[in-house]
């Protein structure tokens, strides 16, 4: 099967060159940091809700992702064929598709809250987009994608599922106890990231795809490591408790003028992007139990701004022009 997939990416990328340039644009539109920025936009006043939802499901979907491609363990194109080029590289395992399974559940969600039909056909395009241009890049067999739009259609049916009686729940605690709740849900994506660790046993990385894999792209894999891990979970829980912390309605005021709330919204991204990669650099790049509290702390700051501190600085701006 692996050969078949091999070749298949193989034609692509030898028949259809120029199909590199679009490959990288909407890969780049299924990477986490493009569905922040749209979740920061909603959430910092156009849908709070909807921006919550979208948030709290990233988390979730990204956590339940990491534990299948650990368990799974299977290689990235790349890793096992010299056939294969290399026009993208990622340190995780492939299967499931991480673009895949997030994309049908961001989107997805999307389109079940909009209920638009027009909308809903360009979600599956986008979501049919992303997916394909991961083989093109060389960095997924074909497989990897379908698997992730089934795991990525599971997760968001039980998500949909459970959001009511779950949300029930949650909207009696104290906010106290709801910080407490992310925290607890933060710590469970952690723990069974561990534990799909811990079933591999004795398992490890094969040398000959850690070699190929620098031959194909100049750089590293660590499929093992939890630093991923770390960064979903520590995001679940800021983002979450600075969701439960922040009880203001307004957040920004629907009067504010369209050209003062975009430059807000630029302002308040550049603050995260400044939080995420200015503190990135005094978290060491070594697997050690520090450096993973770290990414995990880190990941928690830029969640907890994008829920609690940008919105308290824009509601404080707006307040005295809000009724």
């Amino acid at each position: 099967m692996i050969d078949s997939q091999v070749a298949f990416i193989r034609a692509i990328q030898e028949q259809a060159a120029w199909l590199s340039a679009p490959a990288h644009f909407f890969s780049v539109l299924g990477h986490p940091g493009c569905y922040l920025l749209i979740i920061a936009y909603l959430y910092w006043g156009r849908n709070p809700h909807l921006g919550l939802r979208l948030g709290l499901l990233m988390g979730i979907s990204a956590g339940i992702n990491g534990v299948l491609k650990v368990v799974l363990h299977f290689p990235r194109p790349y890793w096992v064929s010299p056939d294969v080029r290399a026009l993208g590289h990622h340190p995780s395992f492939s299967l499931p598709s991480t673009h895949a399974q997030v994309a049908v559940t961001f989107w997805g969600l999307a389109a079940a809250t909009v209920r638009r039909r027009w909308f809903s056909i360009v979600a599956v395009i986008i979501i049919a987009l992303i997916g394909a241009s991961r083989f093109v890049l060389g960095v997924h067999f074909p497989t990897d994608i379908v698997v992730g739009f089934l795991v990525g259609v599971a997760v968001l049916g039980g998500f949909l599922a459970l959001e009511r009686p779950v949300g029930r729940k949650i909207a009696v605690l104290s906010p106290g106890e709801k910080v407490f709740a992310a925290f607890a849900g933060s710590l469970v994506l952690v723990l069974i990231s561990v534990s799909a660790l811990a079933v591999l046993g004795d398992w490890e990385v094969p040398a000959s795809w850690a070699a190929q894999a620098i031959a194909g792209s100049g750089e590293p894999i660590a499929p093992l490591s939890l630093r991923d891990a770390m960064t979903t979970s520590g995001f679940f829980f800021g983002f979450g408790a600075g969701a439960a912390l922040d009880r203001r309605s307004g957040r920004v005021c629907a009067e504010t003028a369209r050209s003062v709330y975009l430059l807000r919204y630029i302002i308040g991204i550049a603050v995260a992007g400044a939080i995420w990669f200015g503190s990135g650099l005094l978290v060491p790049q070594d697997a050690g139990l520090a450096a993973l509290t770290l990414q995990y702390l880190l990941a928690a700051a830029v969640g907890a701004w994008v829920s609690f501190g940008a919105p308290a600085v824009f509601f404080r701006l707006d307040s005295a022009g809000c009724s």
